[in-house]
C-alpha cells in the first residue's frame, strides 16, 4: 500500500479539499475586490478631472442626481474637494445628491456632511440651519449635534449649547465637562456682570476644576486684576504653566511662590527667586542648572497635544481643533535656544 496515498473516504481528505476550497474562494475575492476597488477610484478620478473643466459643473450635478454615479463616489469626490480646501464644489456636490433623493438615510448623511462644509467653509448660521435639517430626519445625530454645539460656541449662544448638551445627556453620553464649559463661558461673556461679579460665579462653580482655574486664571491676567494668595493657593499650576511663565514675578503673592514647590521652581528658573536647587521637571531642572551657571541663552516652549485624537498644536486650545473634544489639553514643554525664540526670522 502507497503510505502517500490518501483514500477520499479519509478524513484528511475531506480537511485538504475544504482547505483548497477556502484559498481558491478568498483567492478570487480578494482578486474581485482589488479589481472592483481600482475600478472604482479610476471612475472617480475620471470623474474628478471632467469636474474641473465645467463652471457650476451644470453636465456632472445632473449625472449625479440621476443617480449615474454612485454615491458613495460622489461623497469621495466631494471629500477630495473640500480637503483641498475648495468648499463650493463640495457643497454642490452634496446638494446634488440631495436633489430628489427620498432615501431618510441618504439624506441625514448627506445633510450633515453639507452642514460641516459649511461650517468649514465659515458659514456658521447656515450650517446651523443644514444641520437642524438633519436632525428633524434623525434627532439622535450624535456628530450633527457635536458640530452644533461647535457653532453655537463660536455664535456665542452658549445657553443653546447648553440645550444640545441636555440632548446629548439624554442618550446616555456624558457631558458635563461640556455643560462646565459652557457655563463658565456664559459667566465670563454676560456683560450685565461686574467682575467682582464674575469670580463669584466662577469660585460658585467650582475653583477644583481645571477649566474654570485657567479660565479665571487668564480673566484675572487679562483684566490686570490681582493675583491673590486666596483666589489661587488651591490651584493645580501644571494645569497653567504656561501662563504662569508668562506672567511677571511681581504679579503674583510671594507666599503663593514660597508656598508651592513648582512656583518656586518657575520663578527660579526664570531667575527671579532662588527657591529651588532643584526640579523633578526635566526642562525646568535644566533651566536651573543652567541659571545658577549664569547661562541666559535657553528658554522654554510650549506644545498642546489633544488627549483624544492625539494631534498637537502650537497655541492652547479648550477645544480641539480636530476632533471638537473638550477638557483634552494635554500641556508638554521642551528646551529652547532663547536667541531662536527672538531673534530668528524662521
Amino acid at each position: 500500500m502507497d503510505i502517500f496515498s490518501i483514500d477520499y473516504r479519509d478524513p484528511i481528505y475531506g480537511v485538504i479539499l475544504l482547505v483548497a476550497i477556502v484559498v481558491i474562494v478568498s483567492f478570487f475575492s480578494y482578486s474581485w475586490g482589488f479589481f472592483k476597488k481600482r475600478e472604482e477610484e479610476s471612475s472617480v478620478n475620471k470623474f474628478l478631472t471632467k469636474f474641473h473643466q465645467y463652471d457650476g459643473f451644470s453636465e456632472y450635478k445632473e449625472v449625479i442626481q440621476k443617480k449615474q454615479l454612485p454615491i458613495e463616489s460622489s461623497v469621495l469626490m466631494a471629500l477630495t474637494f473640500e480637503k483641498g480646501g475648495e468648499y463650493q464644489k463640495a457643497i454642490e456636490i452634496y446638494q446634488a445628491i440631495l436633489q430628489g433623493n427620498r432615501d431618510k438615510i441618504v439624506k441625514k448623511d448627506i445633510l450633515t456632511l453639507l452642514g460641516k462644509t459649511y461650517y468649514k467653509a465659515g458659514f456658521l448660521e447656515r450650517s446651523r440651519d443644514i444641520l437642524l435639517t438633519a436632525l428633524k430626519i434623525y434627532p439622535r445625530n450624535e456628530e450633527a449635534l457635536t458640530y452644533l454645539i461647535v457653532i453655537y460656541d463660536n455664535l456665542r449662544m452658549y445657553d443653546k449649547a447648553i440645550e444640545v448638551l441636555d440632548t446629548l445627556q439624554e442618550f446616555d453620553i456624558d457631558v458635563k465637562e461640556k455643560k462646565l464649559y459652557f457655563q463658565i463661558l456664559r459667566v465670563l461673556h454676560d456683560k450685565s456682570l461686574k467682575e467682582e461679579k464674575k469670580i463669584q460665579k466662577l469660585r460658585e462653580i467650582g475653583l477644583e476644576n481645571k477649566i474654570v482655574q485657567r479660565k479665571l486664571y487668564e480673566f484675572l491676567k487679562s483684566n490686570n486684576l490681582p493675583l491673590t494668595y486666596d483666589l489661587l493657593k488651591n490651584f493645580d499650576f501644571q494645569n497653567i504653566i504656561d501662563l504662569i511663565w508668562e506672567t511677571r514675578y511681581d504679579r503674583l503673592d510671594d507666599r503663593l511662590i514660597e508656598s508651592n514647590s513648582l512656583l518656586s521652581e518657575i520663578y527660579t528658573a526664570k531667575g527671579d527667586v532662588t527657591l529651588a536647587d532643584s526640579s523633578t521637571h526635566f526642562v525646568l531642572n535644566i533651566l536651573i542648572k543652567l541659571v545658577k551657571a549664569e547661562d541666559k541663552s535657553a528658554d522654554i516652549s510650549f506644545d498642546y497635544t489633544c488627549s483624544n485624537c492625539k494631534n498637537t498644536f502650537p497655541l492652547y486650545f479648550y477645544r480641539c481643533p480636530q476632533c471638537q473634544n473638550i477638557g483634552s489639553t494635554l500641556i508638554s514643554t521642551k528646551l529652547t535656544k532663547r536667541e531662536y525664540e527672538k531673534d530668528s526670522l524662521v
